[in-house]
C-alpha cells in the first residue's frame, strides 16, 4: 500500500445555498429568470447613466438604447459576474476606500500617533581599540625629541 488513501466526504453544504430568482412580476411571466441583485444593479446603473447625461451634455447625443440599455446592462453583468480579489466589485471598492482612509500605523490593532521628536539613547558606550606600535620607531622618535636640533629618523615606506 502507498499509504495514500483518498476518502471522499459528501456534504450537503451547497443544498442550503441557493440564489433567489424572479420568474414573474404581477402574474406576467418573464422570458428568463432574473436575480434580485441583477435588478438592483441594473436600476442603480440606469440612475447613474441618467445623472451622467445631465452632467455631461454630449452624452445626450448617444442612442437611447445604448445609453439606457446596453451600458447599464454591461455594468450590471460586470458587477454580478466579475470578482476582484475574491470579492464582488462594489464590496472590493468599499473595502479599498476604508483601507485608504484608515490609519497606516497600528500597534496592537489600534492607531498610533507619530512621534514628534527623535529617539535618542543616552547610555555610555565603550569601545575596545586595538593598535599596533613599532617599538624601535617609538624609541627613535623619543631620542629625536630629546635632541632638539636633530630631526627624528623616519623610515620611507
Amino acid at each position: 500500500m502507498d499509504g495514500k488513501k483518498e476518502v471522499i466526504l459528501r456534504t450537503y453544504k451547497n443544498v442550503w445555498k441557493f440564489e433567489r430568482e424572479i420568474h414573474s412580476i404581477e402574474g406576467i411571466k418573464l422570458l428568463l429568470p432574473v436575480k434580485p441583485t441583477e435588478v438592483l444593479y441594473f436600476t442603480i446603473s440606469i440612475i447613474i447613466s441618467i445623472i451622467l447625461v445631465k452632467l455631461i451634455p454630449p452624452l445626450g447625443n448617444v442612442n437611447f438604447v445604448v445609453k439606457h440599455g446596453a451600458i447599464p446592462y454591461g455594468i450590471m453583468k460586470f458587477l454580478t459576474k466579475q470578482k476582484l480579489d475574491g470579492k464582488y466589485p462594489h464590496k472590493f471598492f468599499l473595502d479599498f476606500i476604508v483601507y485608504k482612509l484608515s490609519p497606516k500605523k497600528l500597534e496592537r490593532f489600534r492607531p498610533v500617533e507619530e512621534q514628534k521628536k527623535a529617539i535618542t539613547f543616552k547610555t555610555v558606550t565603550a569601545f575596545r581599540v586595538t593598535a599596533f606600535f613599532n617599538k624601535t620607531e617609538e624609541a627613535l622618535n623619543k631620542k629625536g625629541k630629546q635632541a632638539k636640533g636633530r630631526p627624528a629618523l623616519r623610515r620611507a615606506g
